[in-house]
């Protein structure tokens, strides 16, 4: 197996769920040269899985939150996605 950072791109990202705003890590298969948009909405998994996650409820992404090394959040629950730059 390759070294990780060969493998994958690591993306900042916001994720919105009703109730809770989760920002942290997502990992890309670097052999697929698609946008992260398409990526997602080709996504098979029930669940994104995210790493070196901050939660907070809904809206207060701009305070500290619960650091988890990982968490995966339901697909289906989530209602707004957007790469962060410049972080």
């Amino acid at each position: 197996m390759g070294d990780i950072s060969n493998d994958f791109h690591k993306i900042k990202v916001l994720v919105e769920t009703d109730e809770r705003s989760f920002k942290g890590y997502v990992f890309k298969p670097a052999s697929e040269e698609i946008r992260l948009s398409d990526y997602l909405n080709a996504y098979g998994d029930k669940f994104l899985r995210m790493s070196d996650v901050e939660i907070t409820d809904r809206g207060q992404h701009y305070r500290v939150g619960e650091k988890q090394p990982f968490v995966a959040v339901s697909v289906a629950a989530i209602t707004f996605i957007s790469p962060i730059e410049g972080e």
